[in-house]
This record gives structure tokens, sequence and C-alpha cells, in this order.
């Protein structure tokens, strides 16, 4: 695993829990994708999470479908996700993980894939249709060509079988993408008052860190996970605010500004 993920959790917590935030790879543009990377770099995002377009994207839901659909409109392809890590490695250097279906990757060539993302300054992988102990073959085919530079990210949710939780909770890195509640990303539905039980309880399985995701876009649900998680991920809000700059017909220096906003705004939910 990269030294800038493992460094994450390692140092001390700014606000009250670690942050992670997902956007789109080329929503609107590659452009606009590393502009906001920048950004939330800059106001204090702990680790990011950059979508690899896909035309069937089964866990997410309205939203970063849609985004999906613009990136793929505006012909955004992994070759070109992989140019736009590069180009935030540059200046930049927050850990920043693929998230991404299978599919997309397999047809650019697994093995090529890992050594230019290896290259470009990837730090790892979420993959929500590869089961974790299903994908142990993958993971050890990516390891003997690039060794532990790239990590997998674990997903669990409260309908994970035993035997999944028993499989992740020998791994040592990274941490842990523990699903809020069951379904698709993003919507209104309010968090489930048990999982916070769920998220304490799988600390004594795990030894990895747990960073929960899938609808949070309150300060009030970071503040009641906070006790009990080592990081919360933003996506769909994020992508929906953005989204609907995009769609404003604001001047590009209007539109910059009101970014600005967006950046403030999520970094206020740590606080």
């Amino acid at each position: 695993m990269s030294e800038r993920l493992k460094e994450v959790f390692k140092r001390e917590i700014n606000g009250v829990t670690r942050l992670v935030a997902y956007i789109m790879a080329g929503d609107p543009s590659p452009e606009a994708s590393l502009r906001r990377l920048k950004g939330l770099a800059d106001h204090g995002v702990d680790i990011l999470e950059l979508g690899v377009p896909f035309s069937d994207p089964m866990a997410d839901g309205v939203v970063i479908q849609a985004a999906a659909e613009r990136s793929l409109s505006a012909r955004m392809t992994v070759k070109k996700t992989l140019e736009l890590v590069r180009e935030f490695r540059r200046t930049h250097q927050t850990p920043l993980l693929l998230m991404s279906y299978l599919n997309p990757l397999l047809r650019y060539g697994w093995d090529q894939f890992v050594v230019d993302a290896a290259e470009v300054g990837v730090d790892g992988f979420i993959l929500p249709d590869l089961p974790w102990r299903e994908g142990e073959g993958l993971r050890t085919r990516t390891k003997n060509r690039v060794g532990n530079k790239l990590a997998f990210i674990p997903m669990i949710a409260q309908t994970s079988r035993e035997q999944d939780v028993q499989a992740v909770s020998q791994v040592t890195e990274g941490f842990a993408y523990v699903l809020s509640r069951n379904g698709i990303t993003g919507g209104e539905v309010e968090i489930p008052a048990n999982v916070s039980q769920f998220i304490e309880s799988l600390g004594n399985s795990l030894q990895i860190p747990r960073c929960v995701g899938f609808g949070i876009q309150k300060p009030q649900q970071v503040r009641a996970l906070a006790n009990v998680c080592d990081g919360v991920v933003v996506g769909s809000a994020l992508v929906k605010t953005f989204a609907k700059l995009d769609q404003a017909g604001l001047e590009e220096q209007d539109l910059i500004l009101q970014e600005k906003e967006v950046f403030t705004w999520l970094a206020s939910l740590k606080k």
C-alpha cells in the first residue's frame, strides 16, 4: 500500500473524522475534474475517490449514473482517467483511489492497467462488483505485477455473509468501505439507527480502519458516525451539487467561485 494512504490513518484527525470525497472523472470535462480534485485536496479532503465512467454502474443511484452518462458522452475513457491522475500528481499528494467496475478495466487489459495506474500515482481501487473472496486471484496477480503499491478496498454491508467479513478480517492494509445502508448510492433515505452498532461490531473483527459511505450529506450524520468509524465518504451529494453548478450556465470565473463555496461546505461536514 502506498505511503500516502498509510499516512492518512497515522496522522491526527483534522475535525471529527476523516473525509473521503468522490467525483466522476470527466464530468463534465477532464479540465473541470482536475480543478475539482485539486480544490478538494486543498480544502482538507483526506482521500479522493475518482469514478471511472461505466454504462451499467449497478451499485450507484441516479445521481452518479447521470454523472457517468455525462462523462461517457464527453468521451472519457480509462486511459484519459489515468492521464487525469497523472496531471493531479504533478502538484498534489492526497491519496487517490479509483472507483470502478471490472468491465472497463478488463477491457483495457488488467495487467497493463495496474502497471499504468501505479505509474501515474493511483493508490488503490474500490471495485463494487468484485466480491472480496472471489477477488483473491486478481489481487495476487496485481501484487505480482506492481508489488504492494496498490490497495484493494473491501466493501462490507450489513447483509454481508459472515464468511465474507471473516475474509476481510485477515486484511492488514487500507481500510474497509462500510455501507451505511443497503441499496444503491445517494438518495434522501436516512441512515438506519442500528448502523452505528453494526460499525462498532466490525471493530471487534477487522484489523483495518472503517470508512462509512452511501447517503452521507449532513453534518449531524457525520458527527453521529464519528465515534464509531475512522472516516466518512461523501459522493452523491457532492456530485449533485457540482452538476447543478454546471447546468446553471455560469461564466467560468463565477463557476470557480461557486466551486470554492462547495469545497468550504464539504470541509464543514467534519467540523
